[in-house]
């Protein structure tokens, strides 16, 4: 081996180690560095406006998006977290009763008196097993949820904590990443060891990818459930924070969608015999709810993703699966990666 060689070879040894380290070093922060960087992003768009109008007071503009991020996100998240967490105790009690009672055995009674679900029931299905296991399953499935909930709020109130520290960290990296992105990004850019048209397509691949999820899926979801949950609220159903937040999950999963929510909601109304609000909310969800998805989204990100819906699917759940919450961002990003890498591979050596 050359001496040349042989330098180059010991200093990417050094290089890949200390790299390593450093990974190590700020995996603790993983989390708070992920969400300050996916708030930072979300808002840039608005900070560099208020920056090309103030171009001299660029830590001003910075601290200023950051204490309005901060103030117009975090309390009503924090206050909706707690909200939330104290209906699914209430709703998972609810449940508990209605099952106890006796009333779910009532319910099915009225199901099954309908005479089209007696054509499905003799078709279909026999009835009797699933009705026999399906009350104990129910008790056991509610007092699970019940007990997580208040095991999560517990967790949250004894760790109060390392939540501020987390939440201060966020702060201060959403200030490092509205007043420094461009120069991290460009840094990272210029050090990336590929040729430049790669990567160039490489990097606009993740920007489309992150434009699309946050400010396009995330947007359109949040708007999808603050409708929900105003519309749940409206028509007097239980825990409407709960619903609007599973309104807001089910709508970032493709083929969910939030019809996954309001639709046996809708279907929950007919059966107890409440057929207006039954009406009113198939109408609303089928015209006002499902019907901000093909507005609002394509307004804002167009086909910046250009994935299929079926990968996206299985790519967010197993995304959410490996790293949680974050998943719903970084899955997508991975698969562009992925077919953006597949995409140059095959030009270069089989074109």
């Amino acid at each position: 081996m050359k001496r040349d060689q042989l330098i180059s070879f010991f200093f990417i040894a050094i290089l890949v180690f200390i790299i390593y380290e450093v990974i190590c070093i700020f995996l603790p922060f993983f989390t708070a560095i992920f969400w300050a960087a996916i708030l930072s992003f979300s808002f840039y768009p608005v900070y560099t406006r208020l920056r090309n109008s103030f171009p001299r007071r660029n830590n001003f503009t910075a601290f200023l998006m950051t204490a309005g991020v901060f103030l117009i996100v975090i309390p009503p998240f924090i206050m909706m977290l707690i909200s939330m967490a104290t209906q699914v105790i209430e709703l998972s009690q609810g449940a508990y009763n209605f099952i106890r009672e006796g009333r779910l055995e009532n319910l099915v009674g009225q199901i099954r008196s309908f005479t089209w679900f007696q054509k499905i029931e003799s078709h279909v299905f026999q009835w009797g097993p699933l009705k026999d296991g399906m009350a104990p399953w129910l008790l056991n499935v509610t007092k699970n949820i019940g007990a997580l909930a208040a095991s999560k709020m517990a967790l949250l109130t004894k760790n109060a904590f390392f939540t501020f520290l987390n939440l201060f960290f966020m702060t201060f990296l959403t200030f490092v990443f509205f007043k420094h992105g461009e120069k991290i990004y460009h840094f990272f850019y210029e050090i990336a060891p590929l040729e430049e048209e790669t990567k160039k397509n490489l990097f606009f691949q993740i920007h489309d990818t992150f434009v699309a999820v946050i400010r396009g899926q995330l947007l359109t979801s949040l708007i999808q459930s603050i409708t929900a949950g105003i519309i749940f609220w409206s028509l007097g159903i239980p825990v409407p924070i709960f619903f609007a937040f599973l309104t807001f999950i089910a709508s970032l999963v493709p083929f969910l969608g939030a019809a996954s929510v309001w639709l046996p909601m809708a279907i929950y109304l007919l059966v107890s015999h409440l057929y207006i609000k039954a009406l009113i909310l198939f109408l609303a969800g089928l015209f006002i709810i499902s019907l901000l998805d093909n507005i609002v989204k394509p307004a804002i990100i167009g086909k910046k993703t250009k994935l299929p819906y079926f990968l996206l699917f299985f790519g967010i759940m197993g995304g959410m699966k490996l790293y949680g919450l974050m998943g719903i961002f970084l899955a997508p990003v991975v698969l562009s990666l992925f077919f953006a890498l597949i995409r140059i591979y095959r030009d270069r050596y089989f074109s």
